[in-house]
This record gives structure tokens, C-alpha cells and sequence, in this order.
């Protein structure tokens, strides 16, 4: 099958055609002409004003709802609603019921991809109780490569000590969701000027900085009495940052030299605590939507370097769990369909350079994977979007099973086109 695409601005950062308009062909999923211009008869020809090329996404934090929650999201909804956002490599957390802690649930996940790769999660402990360990060789034998406690943070201290001095030892990384559940527990949003107006009880930034700081202090000790035998690839990974102090912590963590990682999910990234005045419960997200002043120094976490990657923390509820009083409205938002159309739209605003590095190149080596390149003779793989087009996200733009996105009623200014795969299209609009 041949492909070509007309008139398409490049915004793949590793490839040598980086930021030009220039035509496409592709022959036999390879690339066989990349010019200003190409006359050439095609099987397929994509035409348009404002289009990009970008390589596919790569999403590092995806809620597994498998087996169990089959009414929240299936192996098909998932696909369909990461192909709609140009993902096809994603990261499941260790989330289903039962949870996946024998070698065979590893290999099973691993198994399910097909047009999009799954990528399973290892639990740290066993029913994520924080209780007692998982056989953590035998499943880091078995595929395993990340580690992490459910969707949250291993809230025992010696269990924690102990996952990273049998880790640090293996080519993995180990994640947490940085929260001190002593003082979360209960709380609603921010705690903050909205908490108070509204009567919700707050969460304090104070949860997720205590949780960073007991991390990398057990992190420093166990690097300082483990003997030289940490391994040049393991890493400790925070995910779904949300304060500005914690980009301190991490900032400082980094020039120590500490191999510590992390993320920040597209959402944080565009509200503030002032979204839930109208107690929108699709709006209610862990952690909450913080400060103004949080909000721009996550944007300046981003360009300096600190923030390696953003991910969609996509998070599938039911609507009988979200359409309830706020306060007992389950946390969670979906945003796999619009982890790129969100970001690109703020991102082009703050002037972030290099913008889609942070969903595609950058997860992919933390991950392993290794995209396509654009360049001749290279595999076909990536997203056409249109960037010159406003719309609203609505209700019947979801083609998740869950519908919970806290993008309803959004306007965004690009949309994902097709999404090939060698000779296939996988995705066409």
C-alpha cells in the first residue's frame, strides 16, 4: 500500500526534516520520499491545510481496570480510545481485580497488544495491601520492568526501604504517586481559598512534598549501604506531580545526581482549584487541581527539564460513581483521547518547545520502546493531526466506555487525523 501525505509539517524532534512542510511518501510501511513536493499516484492520499506529522504517543500512566471492571473500561474500549488519541504504547498500572502479581498475569497483559502494545506494571506488594511483598524476580523475569503500589504510594516505610534495595539491583523503576495518606484521607480538593468557600475538606500540598521527601531519603540510604551494586538503569519515577514545592524537591534531587524521574498528567497542566467552584465531579481528580502558582511552575518544571514526561492518568469511573454529591464522587478522569489535542493546545500557548517530545521520544526511552524515527527507510508509525481546527469536546466525542473527562465542554484547536502502523491505518477520523 502506498501512502502519501501532502503538504505536512514535521514535528518529529529526532528527524531531519524537523520543523519543515515538506510531502510524504510510503511504500510497503517504509518511507520512500521525503521532498518539498512529491507527484506520485497513491492508494491513499491525506490532503489538508495544518497538518502535522508526529511520531506516535507513548502514555505512562494508564489505570488498569482488567479483570473486574469490565464496565468501566474493556481490552476493546481501551484500544479504540487510545487509538483515537494516536497512543500506541501505554504503561498499565497494577490496578485490576484481581491483580496482576503472578508471572502468568504479566505475560497475559503483554499478550492482549496488538495495535496498541499494553505494558504491564508489577505490584510491589500483594493485593496492594502494603502488607507483603510479590515475588518481585519472578516477575520482573516474567516482563515486569516498572513496579508500583496500585495508583498510589507505599505508605509502609520499611516495605519501601526494602522494594528499593531489591530493586535497585535490576535494570526497573519503581513508582510512586507521592501522598501521605494520613493527611489526605477524607480530603476533596486543594486545601486552599476554594475548600474553604465551598466546605470541602482540603487536600494539603504538604501530603505529596512528605511523600517525596521520605522517598528520596530512603532512596540516599539505600544507594549509601548498597555496596555499589545499584544498577546504571534504575530509577525512581514520581508520578502525577502537582505542586511547585515538589519541583523543588525534584529539582534539588536531580543535581544531587539521584536516579529519580517523573511526570505530571495533562490536567494539571490547564486547571486551577477555581475549576471546582461548580462542583463538576468529573473535575475531581487525585492529586486535585492546585494554585495558580503551582500550575506555572509546573509549566516551568516542564521547560527546565525537571518534568521528563506528561502522561493522560487515565482513569475510566462509571457514571453512577461520579454522579453524586462531590464528596462522595469517586476520583478520576479519563484522557487518553485527549492527552495530545489537551497538551498541544496549551502547550503552543506557553511557548513549550519541543512540546510533543514529552508524550512521544521522552516516555519511550524511559519505557524502552523504540518509535520510528521519520527518515527514508524508516518503519511507517505516527499520528497526522490537523492543528487549524477549533472544536468542543462533547459527550459524543467519547468513545471510552466511561465518560468521565474533565475536557467536557473544553475547546481545543487541533484533532487527531489518521494514525498509521506500517501499511495499516489504524485510526482515520
Amino acid at each position: 500500500m502506498r501512502i502519501l501525505i501532502k503538504s505536512v509539517f514535521v514535528q518529529d524532534s529526532r528527524s531531519s526534516a524537523f520543523g519543515k512542510q515538506v510531502d510524504l511518501l510510503a511504500d510497503n510501511g517504509q518511507w520512500v520520499q521525503i521532498a518539498p513536493s512529491i507527484q506520485a499516484s497513491a492508494d491513499l492520499v491525506i490532503d489538508g491545510s495544518n497538518l502535522n506529522w508526529a511520531p506516535s504517543l507513548v502514555d505512562l500512566r494508564v489505570h488498569h481496570t482488567l479483570p473486574g471492571g469490565e464496565h468501566r473500561e474493556d481490552w476493546d474500549s481501551l484500544t479504540q480510545a487510545a487509538l483515537k488519541g494516536g497512543v500506541l504504547d501505554m504503561l498499565l498500572l497494577p490496578t485490576g481485580s484481581p491483580v496482576p502479581q503472578q508471572a502468568e498475569a504479566i505475560h497475559f497483559i503483554s499478550q492482549k497488544s496488538g495495535t496498541v502494545s499494553f505494558h504491564p506494571m508489577a505490584p510491589l506488594s500483594l493485593d496492594n495491601k502494603g502488607e507483603n511483598f510479590t515475588d518481585l524476580l519472578d516477575l520482573h523475569r516474567a516482563g515486569a520492568n516498572w513496579f508500583g503500589h496500585g495508583d498510589g504510594s507505599l505508605q509502609a516505610v520499611d516495605l519501601m526501604s526494602k522494594s528499593l534495595q531489591y530493586l535497585q539491583t535490576l535494570p526497573v523503576t519503581i513508582v510512586s504517586r507521592p501522598d501521605t495518606e494520613a493527611l489526605s484521607l477524607y480530603g476533596q480538593i486543594h486545601e486552599g481559598l476554594q475548600s474553604t468557600l465551598l466546605g470541602l475538606k482540603g487536600i494539603p500540598v504538604l501530603t505529596e512534598s512528605m511523600s517525596i521527601k521520605r522517598d528520596l531519603d530512603l532512596l540516599r540510604y539505600v544507594r549509601a549501604n548498597g555496596f555499589g551494586l545499584a544498577h546504571a538503569d534504575f530509577r525512581l519515577h514520581f508520578s502525577c506531580i502537582s505542586s511547585g514545592e515538589s519541583m523543588d524537591l525534584l529539582q534539588a534531587a536531580k543535581k544531587e545526581g539521584l536516579p529519580v524521574t517523573c511526570d505530571v498528567a495533562v490536567h494539571q497542566l490547564i486547571f486551577t482549584e477555581e475549576a471546582i467552584s461548580e462542583f463538576d465531579t468529573n473535575k475531581k481528580v487525585f492529586p486535585p487541581f492546585r494554585t495558580t502558582t503551582d500550575l506555572d511552575a509546573l509549566w516551568k518544571g516542564l521547560k527546565s527539564g525537571v518534568i521528563d514526561v506528561v502522561v493522560s492518568d487515565h482513569h475510566p469511573v462509571e457514571f453512577e460513581s461520579k454522579a453524586l454529591e462531590f464528596d462522595h464522587a469517586e476520583f478520576g478522569s479519563i484522557g487518553l483521547e485527549t492527552l495530545l489535542i489537551a497538551f498541544t493546545t496549551v502547550a503552543q500557548k506557553r511557548g513549550l518547545p519541543n512540546a510533543l517530545d514529552y508524550l512521544t521520544h521522552k516516555p519511550a526511552a524511559l519505557l524502552g520502546v523504540n518509535l520510528p524515527v521519520l527518515e527514508l527507510g524508516a518503519s511507517v508509525q505516527g499520528i497526522v493531526y490537523d492543528g487549524g481546527v477549533s472544536h468542543m469536546y462533547q459527550l459524543g466525542d467519547i468513545v471510552s466506555r466511561s465518560k468521565n473527562s474533565c475536557f467536557l465542554g473544553e475547546t481545543f484547536n487541533s484533532q487527531v487525523a489518521f494514525v498509521l502502523k506500517g501499511e495499516h491505518v489504524l485510526y482515520q477520523r
